[in-house]
């Protein structure tokens, strides 16, 4: 099932629509088609559940709702395609819509994202003819024996944190209208994708009626069920089964189903079967959501009172097992749900549930500071304000992006903030935009990197600023140097560059200078 949008662009509908972004994706498949009525994303963050996954999808919209907000629309395409969505066609463009922005096509073109604009002499409320003759060409039937080159090469293509053994079942899921369960070793779930999505049916009780021989397939309540025996080294066999509703399944279909998962299970399922906390947090920074909620349940983990995660970075794992055990036994004080994980060097805390009144926010500096392990933390970075298990995700992506630079950026520092991260997000994408950009920034460093004191100038104020965190006394001890000396220092500074280093307002720009300057003097 599905057709190529190179293809879709032939039929007669389509074929005096422009395609205006997206050119080199022309290839891939559409696999649905839906009518986005409410573009708005962030009334539909606040009213729907925006994790779940649906591979090439296409959206028909004329952005009525928002017609006339520019940012809202580049936050569409930018949610469409974190959900999977390979691109829309924009209707009723110089009436509803009157012209789209050159920000919005920047957006889409830097995401992959197609844009298919309608002849703007196209004046209808009526979707009709689009609708009939894609879907026509979608549900075709086309020969099943190249599901594993299409779906590894969609897998492929998408970011690394989504190329796991969920996301592959739901591509398939997807290409054939099947629901997909796979169970370990005692029966339990550990992967279910229903088709459609939404869908009421208890697969799992169905199963437990039905005997299914390895490779064979039944007929049960109007379902096809399909069962095979997969091997896997760390996690001994699992039991895949395919439940289509109404229809048989093919022999190819199931030989290229179980073929495929064979080799995502490989590639990315190692200890697939597990039931455990390291199971758990890889659901949730890998955007698993079923499976998420399903683990917590077994757990009895209450994942959606996560609400603050603490990252450490460490740098000897001989003695990870008992930092772990140390961090535990120091947070699960103060919260009642507390996780904790190491993933390759990197120790990850997931707190909820606050147990006191008192503030929170020091919690993770204070322990940082007495810990008995903390000559093998590197940094650690406090992240507040979690709202979902999404934020958990974004947030540790964010992190990642960064956390090898922050010993070099800011000296002798351990504790960060994550809008301390944000902006070093922002001081590299700032010199990733190119030199314009840069020498505007460094401009405001200027009068002191061109005295005659520049060195001892530009290292005073980027203690001050980015090791200090505007601290006198710590600035003092860093540099080896009374603390009146640094605050002559500071007043000098402030007086070259026409700004009171020492008030916030004005600060920023100055940080983000001197963030720039380091990253550029790695």
């Amino acid at each position: 099932m599905g057709a190529k949008i190179k293809d879709l662009l032939l039929l007669p509908s389509l074929r005096e629509a422009l395609v205006l972004t997206g050119h080199n994706n022309l290839s891939q498949t559409v696999t649905s088609l839906s009518f986005l009525e409410i573009a708005d994303m962030a009334y539909c963050k606040e009213h729907f559940e925006l994790n779940e996954y649906h591979t090439g999808e296409l959206a028909l919209t004329s952005f009525f709702s928002i017609r006339e907000d520019i940012d809202k629309q580049c936050a569409t395409i930018c949610q469409l395609q974190r959900m999977g969505g390979i691109g829309i066609i924009l209707c009723n463009v110089g009436t509803v819509l009157p012209q789209i922005a050159p920000k919005v096509l920047e957006t889409a073109q830097a995401l992959g994202f197609i844009i298919i604009q309608m002849p703007k002499g196209y004046r209808s409320i009526r979707y009709s003819e689009v609708i009939i003759e894609l879907m026509a060409e979608i549900l075709k039937k086309r020969p099943t024996d190249n599901i594993v080159n299409e779906v590894l090469e969609k897998a492929s293509l998408l970011p690394e944190h989504l190329r796991t053994v969920d996301i592959t079942l739901k591509l398939v899921s997807d290409l054939l209208r099947t629901n997909i369960v796979l169970m370990n070793t005692t029966n339990e779930v550990t992967n279910q994708i229903k088709w459609p999505r939404s869908s009421t049916t208890d697969v799992e009780r169905l199963l437990r009626k039905v005997a299914v021989e390895d490779g064979q397939q039944v007929l049960k309540n109007d379902f096809s069920i399909f069962y095979k025996e997969l091997h896997q080294k760390e996690s001994g066999p699992l039991s895949l089964y395919l439940l289509k509703e109404h229809e048989l399944l093919t022999e190819a279909e199931c030989e290229q189903t179980v073929e495929l998962l064979q080799v995502a299970l490989n590639l990315w399922g190692k200890k697939q079967g597990e039931v455990n906390e390291a199971a758990l947090v890889h659901a949730i920074l890998n955007d698993e959501s079923e499976k998420m909620y399903r683990l917590a349940n077994q757990l009895k983990i209450d994942v959606k009172g996560i609400e603050l995660m603490w990252f450490l970075q460490l740098n000897d794992l001989k003695e990870e097992k008992n930092l772990k055990k140390d961090v535990f036994s120091y947070a699960s004080k103060f919260y009642q749900t507390c996780v904790t994980q190491i993933l390759d060097d990197q120790l990850i805390v997931l707190l909820g549930n606050y147990r006191h009144n008192d503030s929170e926010l020091e919690l993770g500096e204070i322990y940082i500071q007495n810990s008995p392990y903390k000559e093998s933390i590197d940094s650690i970075v406090l992240c507040p304000r979690l709202r979902n298990t999404t934020d958990v995700r974004t947030t540790y992506q964010l992190v990642n992006e960064v956390v090898l630079q922050l010993p070099k950026l800011f000296h002798e520092k351990k504790s960060f903030s994550i809008s301390e991260i944000r902006q070093v997000v922002y001081a590299n994408k700032l010199i990733q935009s190119g030199e314009a950009e840069v020498e505007e920034t460094l401009a405001l460093l200027s009068p002191i990197m061109n005295s005659k004191d520049s060195k001892e100038q530009l290292m005073t104020l980027c203690s001050f600023l980015l090791d200090a965190g505007a601290d006198f006394q710590i600035c003092s001890e860093q540099l080896f140097i009374h603390k009146n000396t640094v605050k002559y220092r500071i007043k000098k500074i402030s007086e070259a560059l026409g700004y009171n280093v020492m008030r916030f307002s004005e600060s920023y720009e100055c940080y983000i200078a001197c963030l720039t300057y380091r990253l550029i003097n790695l």
